[in-house]
């Protein structure tokens, strides 16, 4: 009997297509994405709470009253899914987009732009926590941002330590709001982020650093944050923060998000 149930399993894996392979790799990938996705989000609960009615459903068969409400209750949870899934789903889309079907995309880079734009932000960042002076700045990558910038002032100036501090000095009209940079010039000022819905975050958490991390699990922004109480610089970035950055660990960061000036045009594999 043992020796039937081993040829049976090695004439089943023998029939194994190299389409069947291919076939397994892609739902096995497909699902590994939809799980980073709802890590961290509302949407786990959800399905948790979907599997354990299916298990119910199950166990409840014998049970036909039981069964009945069960079964009522999976057609409101999809539904659920997709209400709850919404800034998820407009992630994921946005990141296919951007990558294309192969995760491949041509991204030209301009040598000297970016780092001094990198520099004037990591500058005006690190005196402005000097100062304690509050202050929420967003670089732009492919999403776009108009919703953001139609919030705010139309500014359109070059990026420079002074611009972005005179912006955020305390009492001055735009200092509340959070700036949008687009390659070498501040397109917008006074601008209204979306707050983040991560569940769990401490009370401790400012409004800055909320509305920096919305905007991070909405798009692929990248947003510099300074605390007004402490000084510290934090980082938001794909639904990330990080906090109390030091002057050069920001740079770093900044430099491999936005790719070093020194770098020719060449292609970029699409990256969480």
């Amino acid at each position: 009997m043992g020796a039937g149930l081993a040829e049976q399993a090695a004439a089943t894996f023998l029939s194994i297509s190299w389409v069947d392979v291919i076939d397994i790799l892609v739902v096995a990938y497909i699902v590994y994405r939809g799980l980073l996705l709802l890590q961290g989000t509302r949407g786990g609960s959800v399905i948790r709470g979907l599997l354990i009615v299916l298990v119910l459903l199950w166990l409840s068969s014998s049970l036909p009253t039981l069964n009945w409400i069960l079964s009522q209750l999976l057609l409101p949870g999809v539904l659920a899914l997709v209400v709850i899934f919404q800034p998820e789903l407009r992630m994921a889309l946005e990141r296919l987009g951007r990558a294309g079907i192969l995760g491949v995309r041509f991204q030209r880079v301009e040598q000297g732009t970016t780092q001094r734009v990198i520099n004037e932000i990591v500058d005006a960042a690190e005196e402005m926590s000097s100062r304690r002076i509050g202050a929420l700045i967003v670089l732009q990558r492919e999403s776009g941002l108009m919703d953001i910038t139609r919030t705010g002032k139309t500014l359109n100036a070059r990026v420079s330590v002074d611009a972005l501090v005179t912006i955020f000095w305390p009492n001055t009209p735009l200092h509340d709001g959070a700036v949008v940079i687009r390659d070498e010039t501040i397109i917008a000022a006074g601008c209204v982020l979306p707050h983040s819905e991560q569940p769990g975050l401490s009370v401790a958490t400012g409004m800055r650093h909320r509305a920096a991390l919305g905007l991070s699990e909405r798009t692929d922004a990248v947003s510099v944050v300074v605390s007004e109480e402490t000084g510290a610089i934090s980082l938001a970035v794909d639904g990330n923060l990080a906090p109390d950055l030091e002057r050069t660990e920001l740079a770093e960061r900044l430099n491999r998000l936005f790719e070093a000036p020194d770098e020719r045009s060449r292609f970029l594999f699409w990256r969480r």
